[in-house]
């Protein structure tokens, strides 16, 4: 039974084919008229190029002298809740999240008015660029409050009269206006806009223009951009942008990357500038206290009649020269420290960065301040390119709160090191003093005053070069992203495509044909079975 199944499908499958082979003639019908559609496809579908760039994304290691680079001045901010400057090791994934952004392509696409289309006449959605002759721009205002595309059939006569016709989004309405010449300013309930000749030459024209809010054109926009890393270890970015307009790729390509380095630039100089400002602030304070100390030590002279006391103190001087440097130095970094204890103790400063510029670790990698810092790091990388609630975040924000006491008992260990250390040289110090029975109390004293007045020229001159170094660095513009390839057009253009054209061809002159025959077969069917049933 399976066998005689199995002849009969083959027999009605042999006599479907041979029917449609009789009707030969419609299949070749079909592929000639299939010709008429694929020639206009090829012939008005304007051709596509593929625009080309690749960027190398650069770490901001730059310094100034004394091995100072940016992020000291970040992890200094961060501490006492001035934000950071951006450095370090480059994340391939936060930057080309930036690149990406809405914001980045909103910015890039308000700079070259691509959220106003001018559609060609006579052709089907053809967006001109720099060849539009009339130029539709709406103000700052309007721009920044669209909501809605608003659509512009504007109608140019011979003696350089305007009617237009504006669909008005927010009221559903259509708004019908005339004016004798151009420049014209349209003043609408949805905004204002100026409409004028590109190049003051008045010809009769009739054209359609669409202003669509900016965020909306960069979604659009980013349809057509393709990023794409170069390989795993290197931090190259190819960026691709198709279009039918050259000059509009290369532009979109060429202001994506100089948008792109503006904003890490001004990020960059935005922060510096408020580093100084801090600075600024510990030189003054630090100033004050040197300029009092160095009253009382100028009244202690006059009170004690001390005229000559540097040779007076010269034996001494030579004596404890080597304890006395090694004090100073001591105190100086006591008093930094308590710096450093007083804000991070702040709650305010709960997620900023333990300034490197105070660090104690001398540089010590697995330290818990360095450690606290990586943390933070990461956690300002993950609000910075995280989208909405983000689970990581509370994790992260999980262990900051662990590792923070850990860094408060470190800075407590460092206090209490340097502590012993300053007590035992005072020690020291102290015995030699003894032995000199024959230098009086006075000089001594006075001894303790100059001492201070050297801490704080130390702070001074610390804070003083650090700011000078921070100063250079962010007075150099350097480009975050480096083109190691100029935006530039592939030499054979990707659209319309030939091969589209053949497969249309192709499925045209087959299903056209089985199509008709099938629609006619079975109409005869039901005919007859119509016929029967009466």
């Amino acid at each position: 039974m399976e066998s005689i199944q199995q002849d009969k499908e083959t027999v009605s499958l042999k006599k479907i084919i041979i029917y449609y082979l009789c009707h030969w003639k419609l299949f070749i019908i079909a592929g000639l008229i299939s010709i008429i559609p694929a020639l206009l496809y090829l012939i008005y579908t304007p051709k596509t190029y593929e625009m080309m760039a690749k960027i190398q994304l650069l770490e901001d290691k730059s310094s100034a002298g004394s091995g100072f680079n940016v992020e000291e001045a970040s992890g200094l901010m961060k501490s006492f809740g001035l934000g950071g400057i951006n450095g370090g090791s480059i994340n391939l994934d936060d930057e080309m999240a930036k690149l990406t952004s809405n914001t980045t392509l909103k910015e890039m696409v308000l700079a070259l008015g691509l959220n106003v289309a001018y559609y060609k006449p006579y052709a089907y959605k053809y967006k001109m660029y720099e060849d539009s002759p009339l130029r539709l721009v709406p103000d700052s205002v309007t721009q920044a409050n669209l909501t809605a595309t608003f659509v512009f059939d504007v109608d140019i006569k011979k003696d350089g009269k305007v009617s237009l016709k504006i669909e008005d989004p927010d009221n559903k309405k259509k708004v019908r206006l005339s004016f004798d010449a151009l420049p014209a300013e349209i003043e609408l309930e949805g905004g204002r806009f100026t409409l004028s000749y590109a190049n003051d030459v008045v010809k009769p024209l009739s054209m359609d223009i669409e202003v669509s809010p900016a965020g909306w054109a960069a979604e659009t926009l980013s349809d057509d951009l393709l990023f794409d890393k170069y390989s795993k270890n290197a931090n190259v970015v190819e960026i691709s942008y198709t279009d039918y307009e050259k000059k509009r790729g290369l532009d979109v390509l060429q202001k994506l990357i100089d948008i792109y380095n503006n904003q890490e630039d001004s990020v960059k100089r935005y922060e510096g500038e408020k580093s100084i400002t801090f600075l600024n602030e510990r030189i003054q304070s630090v100033m004050n206290d040197l300029s009092n100390i160095e009253m009382r030590i100028e009244h202690y002279k006059k009170q004690n009649k001390m005229t000559d006391i540097e040779y007076d103190v010269q034996f001494y001087v030579e004596q404890v020269k080597e304890l006395q440097t090694k004090i100073i130095e001591l105190e100086a970094q006591m008093r930094v420290i308590d710096l450093l204890d007083t804000y991070i103790k702040d709650p305010q400063n709960r997620y900023n960065l333990i300034p490197s510029l105070l660090s104690i670790s001398d540089g010590e990698k697995a330290s818990p301040i360095s450690t606290y810092n990586e943390i933070l790091l990461e956690r300002a990388k993950l609000l910075q390119s995280s989208k909405g609630n983000n689970p990581l975040i509370d994790q992260v924000n999980k262990q900051v709160d662990q590792l923070r006491e850990s860094v408060f008992l470190s800075i407590a260990n460092a206090k209490k090191g340097v502590k012993l250390t300053l007590d035992d040289l005072k020690g020291k110090e102290k015995l030699l003093m003894d032995k000199m029975g024959s230098i009086p109390s006075v000089e001594r004293e006075y001894v303790n005053y100059k001492r201070q007045q050297e801490i704080y020229q130390t702070v001074y001159l610390i804070l003083l070069q650090k700011r000078e170094d921070l100063a250079l660095s962010i007075g150099e513009k350097k480009e975050r992203a480096r083109v190691i390839e100029t935006p530039y057009v592939k030499q054979r253009p990707i659209g319309p495509r030939k091969l589209y054209a053949a497969f249309g061809m192709l499925l045209f002159a087959l299903l056209a044909p089985v199509g008709y025959l099938f629609g006619k077969e079975q109409y005869s069917v039901l005919k007859k079975e119509y016929k029967q049933s009466k």
